[in-house]
């Protein structure tokens, strides 16, 4: 059975602005293995190069009202910063294929 992917991943890096993945859950998406953790942390299989810098990713599952952007903590390179956002501003950066690192940078303030 295949597992249902849910579950939207937008990254924002210093090269590429929008990238688009899918993951089965939130944990997932959050996480070590393949999510914002290991992307922040240098271990995700993506082409860093092609892409730069890993700097903010969105998350959120459809159907959902609300969902997350992350960011590395600068403080601690190890651990994440996370704020939840009603679910209308990740579709307007959805529908416009970004969201500018200013803006980005507002909901953690």
């Amino acid at each position: 059975m295949k597992k249902v992917r849910d579950v939207n991943y937008r990254a924002i890096h210093t090269k590429n602005s929008w990238r688009k993945a899918s993951h089965e859950s939130i944990d997932n998406a959050l996480g070590n293995t393949r999510g914002a953790k290991a992307l922040f942390n240098g271990k995700a299989a993506i082409d860093y190069d092609k892409h730069g810098v890993p700097l903010y990713v969105l998350i959120w599952k459809e159907g959902d009202l609300k969902g997350l952007i992350v960011k590395p903590d600068p403080k601690n390179t190890s651990e994440m910063l996370e704020v939840e956002v009603p679910i209308q501003i990740i579709i307007k950066y959805e529908k416009a294929g970004s969201a500018s690192f200013s803006e980005l940078e507002q909901f953690f303030k």
